[in-house]
């Protein structure tokens, strides 16, 4: 089971490896709005652990290139983690 630590929320939710982060709606109160990378409801800080997370796919590229540019920064519903922890805040 990977692990991710909600910052924000001093919380750590268990979920599968390989389990995309919007696995975290109602476990969290990360927002989750369309699911499908065009609102930029889930936008999140990685914190640490980015090593452990699948690179970001086109649909979250390009929504990060328009509109949030800067380091570490996921839209949560269109990222995999593999394995192990990782910390967000959002």
């Amino acid at each position: 089971m990977a692990k991710v630590h909600i910052k924000n929320e001093n919380k750590t939710v268990e979920i599968p490896d390989g389990s995309n982060l919007v696995d975290l709606e109602g476990k969290s109160n990360v927002i989750f709005a369309c699911k499908v990378g065009s609102c930029g409801a889930c936008i999140a800080t990685i914190v640490s652990g980015a090593e452990n997370l699948e690179p970001p796919n086109e649909t979250e590229k390009i929504y990060l290139d328009n509109f949030a540019p800067g380091e570490n920064k996921r839209l949560l519903c269109q990222t995999i983690i593999k394995k192990g922890e990782v910390t967000i805040e959002y």
